[in-house]
């Protein structure tokens, strides 16, 4: 296994987030040094592996990039890709293998005979002399023959073939021809005795501890005790030691982590040797460099029974952490699904809830690895905690969202042991942000059946919803499925005439939006669903709630109305005919005409003249108005996320227009009014009451009147703009045609003069002529051509075109008036309850607003029982109870209703737990847990061994016809012979 790899796959998925299988343990296979990179690795965590997959010739990306030429084609310049979401690196705390040690020399078979064969090619390439040892042609007899003239290189590395090949009975030969017992092969350090302890020679093993071998000799990496560990020799590895070997040696070497015989044994799950160091006392707790223990490595490698062993000692502490990463054994085990080694540990009383160096439990490992079995038991077994969040805050659940088809089995469990489905991470997200940000549907609606909070919002002010529409909007049939659940029919208990009732169940609504009520459905409308509004139990809630909070409207709507009528009468009676001026004396400067209109004025004109101070009291109560408005418009900023969506909203523009107008428009300045403060005052008048005209469109009542006008006026300022080059044309060419005409002669009052024509105000004095000698006869031809074409195709064209397009629009407003209505209606709830519930109030204005403005003041509140068939019934509109009866009665003769994607998505835990018991039975009994899909599942299983029972049978029959064939001819041959 390669320790302390810095490549990384977050979750264990490879890039295309699947699961990577290349990290599993190979059995007893132990690779050798990395640097041969023929040569396969035991453990990679490297992206060799992944690279190498990738690039086969089933990846469909790599046969398109061998498609497509490299050099015959240019790109286009389009401007650049438009930005990826504000999302960050979901997975960045799991992008890494929790393994800590670093051993990356390791031998097997295949790199011993690999080394072996490649130093003798290297000496002289007689490889034929290896074979014949190998397939035994050379023998003690015919030694001498078969070296006659071989160099003492060859002769050694013969030596160590014949111990690799346990050829024993070679070595006096071979050692009278001059082979050294201690040379060793130059890769790792390997000698006679090293390898016939490897190969379990126990005769050739001892023969060369009789002949002087040191049993300790470590001229590389390993001494011959780790040789047999490798070799998983027990035999040997008795020799060994019964000759003085010591079970505590190191390994060496330049990459080494200078691990015990007791790691070799385990990496190469030797279980028998295991079980003979141990009794001979090597320490199960010792760790190498990294702090990797032979426990550790046992769960890492998932070696059950070498885990086992070592345990048995119980002089360990299962809860022992590596020192880099801060890994217990459990940690390694879970991270790689080993659900046999997860099993010890527990039962030797390991802590399920012990973090790492980045805060991560097993459970985390185990859910991002996407071993089912192993989170079931460290849930079950282990007891661990579901809602530990890691260094980033993320919970197992935010590891289970992942691109494998587990997923959906380990988040319904892990939510069945109560893990919070709401875990926001540091960046906001939950999980069902991620598992709609991975294109997951069936995990999607599972949270969103376990009561996930679609409208979450991350820090980048992406909302779940919005992700889902983009990614899986098959998945929002979950959200309709959910709210035709909370619409239920039962019989009144104490009713003689068990007449029928509606339960309208509105925590979906309300379960995470309190006290801003309307923020569930409001979030639906901002991400463009909002047809959700038009189901009953959407409907019946903004009736309910726009009951509640209309009061705060209409008083606002007062207030408005009495700052502008105010605003009204100071610009009429103090600027409008310059009273006050005349009132103080101050007309010297004015022309006659306005004095005059002043002086004409009736009673209350001759008031105003004589008491110009009733003006200066208008405008100090219009100042008292006005500061009250600036107060309640300083507080509105506060329920805006920032300054500029507070000054987005083209109504806190013109507010503020107006509020600033009242101030430039006084006299308290200079003691007199100025002409160019008309018409400040004029613009401040027309703004507020544009503003009063908006404000009673956000009234259910006239909404959709005041929405025709707005949806007319915007295409008709886009056809004007449209037409604007045809319409100064005209102008010009009227300016030359009539230089005479007062209307003309200017080109801005020519084309405010074509803008009226071109409503049908027209007028031919412009044709008439009272000179008919001047202009010549072809000039006034050419401006009556003109004239018509204008008639033509301004006035009718034009005119017609706005007219059709105009009702147009107002009959597709009424189409969907309904929609529109309630669209509306949310917004202006939402409006309402950002300026009621910023948090700047007293606690008992708080505590006030929230009885008085909401449907659920302690958010406990949140069934209505109406009865639908009763004509007294009044609480709710009429169409709003048959739309919810028709839902509740289909429910109760059909069953719930299934996502649209035809997933059934149900839990262990009743979601509505204050139902009666009717009910909860009902709704258990219709989301049983993964019912179709393991059905659906269960069925393609069961026609599949069908087809091979049907397969075997057709073989088992065509078989005893043979059987019969060759029995019959058997018998004719025997009759024949007889």
């Amino acid at each position: 296994m390669v320790y302390g790899s810095e490549n990384h796959k977050p979750f264990g998925m490879d890039n295309y987030g699947f699961q990577d299988s290349s990290h599993k343990k190979l059995g007893r296979s132990v690779s050798v040094n990395v640097e041969s990179s023929n040569l396969p690795l035991y453990k990679t965590t490297t992206s060799n592996t992944l690279l190498g997959w990738r690039r086969t010739r089933d990846d469909p990306e790599d046969i398109l990039e061998e498609e497509l030429p490299s050099d015959d084609f240019e790109y286009m310049e389009c401007g650049p890709s438009p930005p990826a979401d504000h999302t960050p690196n979901i997975y960045e705390s799991f992008e890494e293998f929790s393994t800590s040690a670093d051993l990356t020399v390791q031998i097997c078979h295949d790199t011993i005979k690999m080394n072996l064969m490649e130093h003798m090619k290297l000496s002289s390439g007689r490889h034929q002399l290896l074979d014949d040892i190998e397939n035994r042609k050379t023998t003690s007899d015919n030694l001498n023959e078969v070296f006659h003239g071989a160099s003492k290189i060859e002769i050694n590395i013969a030596f160590l073939w014949a111990a690799f090949m346990k050829r024993w009975d070679l070595f006096p030969g071979l050692l009278k021809l001059g082979a050294q017992l201690r040379y060793h092969e130059p890769s790792q350090g390997l000698s006679a005795l090293h390898l016939t302890s490897f190969s379990g020679c126990v005769d050739g093993t001892q023969y060369l501890i009789s002949q002087g071998c040191d049993v300790n000799a470590l001229f590389k990496c390993y001494t011959p005790l780790h040789c047999a560990a490798f070799g998983d020799s027990p035999e040997s590895a008795l020799v060994l030691l019964n000759n003085g070997a010591k079970v505590q040696t190191l390994t060496n070497g330049p990459h080494s982590c200078h691990e015990s015989v007791l790691h070799c044994a385990v990496r190469a799950n030797a279980i028998a040797c295991v079980r003979l160091f141990t009794q001979e006392g090597a320490d199960v707790g010792q760790v190498e460099d990294t702090g990797v223990s032979p426990v550790h490595l046992a769960a890492d490698l998932g070696h059950p029974q070498c885990l086992k062993i070592l345990l048995e000692s119980k002089t360990f502490n299962v809860n022992t952490r590596t020192k880099e990463k801060e890994q217990t054994p459990l940690h390694l085990a879970a991270e790689s699904g080993y659900v046999d080694c997860i099993e010890i540990l527990l039962d030797h009383r390991a802590d399920a809830n012990l973090s790492n160096h980045r805060d991560q439990t097993p459970l985390h490992l185990a859910a991002r690895a996407q071993a089912f079995d192993c989170v079931e038991l460290l849930l079950r077994k282990g007891n661990a905690n579901a809602n530990i969040g890691d260094c980033d805050q993320r919970t197992p659940l935010h590891a289970a969202v992942g691109k494998a088809a587990r997923s959906y089995d380990i988040i319904d469990i892990l939510l069945n042991y109560g893990a919070d489905v709401n875990a926001r991470d540091q960046y906001g997200y939950t999980p069902l942000h991620i598992a709609a940000l991975n294109e997951l549907s069936q995990c999607v609606e599972i949270l969103i059946y376990h009561g996930a909070d679609v409208t979450a919002k991350s820090k980048f002010g992406m909302t779940a919803l919005g992700i889902i529409t983009r990614k899986t909007p098959a998945s929002l049939g979950m959200v309709t499925h959910k709210l035709d659940s909370a619409i239920t029919l039962h019989h009144h208990p104490e009713s003689s005439n068990r007449e029928v009732e509606l339960r309208l169940d509105f925590r979906g609504i309300l379960q995470y939006c309190h006290p801003r009520e309307i923020s569930f459905l409001n979030t639906f409308v901002d991400e463009g669903q909002k047809e959700i509004l038009l189901h009953p139990l959407c409907s019946a809630f903004l009736y309910l709630k726009w009951e509640k909070i209309r009061k705060y409207y209409v008083a606002r709507m007062v207030f408005c109305f009495i700052f502008v009528l105010s605003l009204s009468l100071y610009v009429l009676t103090a600027l409008a005919h310059n009273c006050y001026n005349h009132g103080k004396n101050m007309n010297d400067t004015q022309p006659q005409n306005v004095i005059e209109l002043c002086e004409k004025k009736s009673m209350m004109g001759h008031m105003l003249r004589n008491n110009p101070f009733v003006i200066e009291m208008q405008w100090f109560v219009l100042v008292g108005i006005t500061c009250c408005e600036i107060l309640r418009k300083i507080y509105g900023i506060a329920g805006y996320p920032s300054v500029k969506q507070y000054l987005s909203h083209r109504e806190n523009i013109i507010e503020w227009t107006v509020i600033v107008s009242v101030f430039v428009i006084s006299f308290i300045y200079t003691g007199r009014t100025y002409t160019w403060q008309n018409h400040v005052g004029a613009f401040a008048v027309l703004f507020g009451w544009t503003n009063m005209m908006l404000m009673v469109g956000q009234l259910p009542v006239f909404g959709s009147y005041v929405a025709m006008y707005t949806r007319v006026q915007g295409e008709f300022a886009k056809l004007l703009l449209a037409y604007s080059c045809l319409l100064i044309g005209f102008t010009i060419s009227f300016c030359v045609m009539f230089p005479d005409s007062s209307t003309f002669a200017n080109p801005f009052i020519g084309l405010i003069t074509v803008m009226v024509m071109m409503t049908g105000e027209l007028s031919l004095d412009l044709l008439v002529d009272d000179d008919p000698e001047d202009p010549p006869f072809l000039l006034e031809v050419s401006a009556q051509v003109t004239y018509i074409l204008f008639l033509l195709f301004v006035t009718v064209i034009l005119m017609n075109l706005l007219v059709g397009i105009a009702v147009h629009d107002i009959q597709g407003l009424q189409k969907t008036a309904g929609l529109s209505k309630l669209v509306r209606q949310t917004k202006l709830i939402s409006y309402m309850e950002l300026a009621l519930f910023n948090g700047y109030l007293p606690q008992y204005l708080l505590n006030l607003l929230h009885w008085t403005a909401l449907v659920s003041p302690k958010a406990y509140r949140v069934v209505l029982n109406v009865k639908p068939l009763n004509p007294r019934e009044k609480r709710l509109p009429r169409d709003i109870l048959k739309a919810a009866h028709d839902i509740a009665k289909k429910r109760k003769r059909f069953g719930p209703t299934v996502s649209t994607n035809g997933t059934i998505v149900t839990c262990a835990k009743k979601i509505n737990n204050n139902l009666d018991q009717n009910s909860e039975i009902l709704e258990y009994n219709n989301t049983l847990p993964l019912l179709q899909n393991k059905i659906d599942r269960s069925a393609e299983q069961i026609e599949h061994l069908s087809k091979e029972i049907q397969s075997l049978r057709s073989a088992f029959e065509a078989n005893q016809k043979l059987i019969e064939q060759v029995l019959n001819t058997i018998l004719h041959n025997r009759k024949n012979s007889k």
